[in-house]
């Protein structure tokens, strides 16, 4: 079964135009192949249907990208990195990916922060040795770290992660339900908290306070504002047990793929689509960018709602509400600006704590909670620098498939030829928040923030000599949104987190469980509940929702944990 062809005979400068797929009418069209629109392909293929997914680049996969970003031979995943719900994810249980050699590596030592005294702070998947490494600051501190996450875990488990697998409630519905409960109770009682008052209750030591500060906020959190404070347990207990993909994260949508061809689906990628078709109030199919029109009983898409609604469907067509809903779209507060390097020997950081170089993730700048909230201020105002912070990983660390060029010979770019232990090439990249619209331009900027995070870098690894660097080049909010133009402004999650984007409303109060206003057509990308980050909820709530709608027979059932949530929370 194959996923595309081209037709040899060219007339000169002429590009190759895909061959269409010998079926033009499918059960479902899933518009966008990225994580979301992979699993809602792959349980519906399974389930019978006769699935197409179209995707407008030439590579499946989305935020799934492992690629030779910047040198040939060095691949890094320029994306999802940390993947934080693989214990949780009912696809990693439904199919047997591990036959396509899927794996992830989970460590021990999940994230270090280094201050420029030697000092360091090691946060750990094992919560008494987060415990010790806190009392080196705090003897207080530690026991109630301790503390606080046995009851915070049960708002996790419990709640937050079965409920990221479950239609969302609406607010009066959430908060009556949530009144049950003793957990449930705690976990209101934090969504009306800002993650700064959260911790001022939990911490009393500024530094600790800074790492879990940078922890509960890096993936788009404000700081000081409420209404999400649920969160904070969440995010803070999936940090602590992030893992890797091996082989790089791309493995995750190629095993995908795989499933759904296996199924009898099909992947047509290089087919960017143009419109929805709809016809008597229905979605009835899509139109791809040479005019052909691919009909289907339902269109699931995992773009942004700017695209489906603004872009894709005529006015005429477009519900009113989420056209205004549309316009009126928040992307993400900032967005990444990351430092790749391809390296002789891996960083090895000046910490008085081992671990720190066996950590997963190594926090850089983050001094005190006001060096932190400065440089997210920064930001904010379109600034980054003169002071920066970051969070550094050495991917090779964990996937030394990572460096293809691993067996002593020099990389073609390389000046020296690297001899012994030094002949096993890392990749390593450093990343902190920046805004899109950067102040003096990242055209201009560019080479001198690259320059800048690798001095910085330098300051807590002395060995990140230019001796060491075989390899370096920035990837900016820029770059970011012209490899993945669905990421609009640099958005990785694909709108921001805040609470009138968030939960019944992400993207709208109008949409239920990931259907739209409009008939047939379904919603299942990062803009939907419960959001982006690779959870695999937007995909599994919509796949359950059009097998539901479909009258076709499940074949997977929800994970006990999501069936005690939807019985304890959900049922009349």
């Amino acid at each position: 079964m194959t996923r595309q062809h081209y037709s040899p005979q060219l007339r000169p400068g002429e590009l190759p135009v895909p061959e269409f797929p010998e079926k033009s009418e499918y059960d479902v069209v899933v518009v966008g192949g990225g994580p979301n629109g992979l699993m809602t392909a792959a349980y519906l293929a399974r389930a019978g249907l006769s699935v197409l997914v179209v995707e407008r680049r030439h590579e499946i996969g989305g935020g799934l990208a492992t690629e030779e970003v910047l040198f040939p031979g060095y691949y890094s995943n320029v994306h999802a990195v940390y993947h934080m719900m693989t214990d949780y994810m009912p696809l990693l249980r439904d199919f047997d990916l591990t036959r396509h050699g899927l794996t992830f590596v989970v460590p021990n030592a999940q994230t270090a922060v280094v201050y420029e005294d030697g000092q360091s702070l090691v946060l750990c998947k094992q919560i008494e040795d987060t415990k010790d490494s806190i009392a080196k600051f705090s003897r207080q501190d530690s026991r109630a770290f301790g503390k606080v996450m046995r009851s915070w875990r049960r708002v996790v488990d419990e709640l937050i992660a079965p409920g990221t697998y479950a239609p969302a409630m609406a607010p009066m519905d959430m908060i009556e339900a949530f009144e049950r409960t003793e957990i449930g109770r705690e976990a209101l009682r934090l969504t009306e908290m800002s993650p700064l008052e959260i911790l001022d209750e939990v911490f009393t030591d500024d530094r600790v306070k800074a790492a879990f500060l940078y922890m509960s906020c890096m993936w788009g959190l404000d700081p000081s504002d409420s209404g999400l404070g649920f969160m904070v347990p969440l995010l803070i207990d999936r940090g602590l047990n992030k893992g890797i993909c091996y082989g790089g994260s791309h493995k995750l949508a190629g095993a995908l793929s795989r499933e759904i061809m296996q199924a009898g689906g099909f992947i047509l990628d290089n087919a960017e689509v143009t419109r929805i078709i709809v016809e008597d109030g229905s979605a009835v199919g899509v139109e791809i960018f040479d005019g052909r029109e691919i009909r289907a009983k339902v269109v699931a898409s995992s773009l942004d709602p700017q695209s489906n609604f603004l872009r894709l469907l005529s006015e005429a067509d477009t519900d009113t509400g989420m056209a205004r809903r549309a316009e009126e779209w928040e992307w993400d507060k900032w967005s990444f600006f990351t430092v790749s390097t391809a390296l002789h020997e891996a960083p090895v950081y000046t910490a008085d704590d081992p671990w720190v170089n066996k950590a997963f993730m190594v926090l850089l700048g983050c001094e005190s909670t006001d060096a932190v909230l400065d440089h997210w201020n920064r930001v904010l105002g379109g600034q980054l620098g003169p002071a920066l912070c970051g969070h550094a990983t050495t991917e090779t660390r964990f996937d030394p498939t990572l460096a293809r060029v691993s067996d002593g010979s020099p990389h073609p770019w390389a000046e020296e030829k690297p001899q012994g232990e030094a002949a096993r090439h890392q990749v390593a990249f450093l990343q902190m928040h920046a805004p899109y619209d950067l102040e003096g331009g990242w055209k201009e900027r560019h080479d001198g923030l690259v320059d800048d995070t690798l001095e910085l870098w330098r300051r807590y690894a002395p060995n990140m000599t230019r001796e060491n660097i075989i390899l370096a080049g920035g990837e900016s909010p820029v770059d970011i949104e012209r490899r993945l133009p669905n990421m609009v402004r640099g958005s990785i999650k694909h709108g921001d987190y805040n609470p009138l984007q968030m939960g019944f409303f992400r993207p709208s109060e109008d949409c239920e469980a990931g259907r739209s206003p409009i008939e047939g057509l379904y919603l299942c990308g990062a803009s939907s509940y419960p959001g982006g980050l690779i959870t695999g909820g937007p995909g599994y709530i919509a796949a359950n929702s059009i097998a539901e709608d479909l009258e076709v027979d499940k074949w997977w059932r929800p994970p006990t944990h999501v069936t005690r949530y939807v019985d304890t929370y959900m049922s009349d």
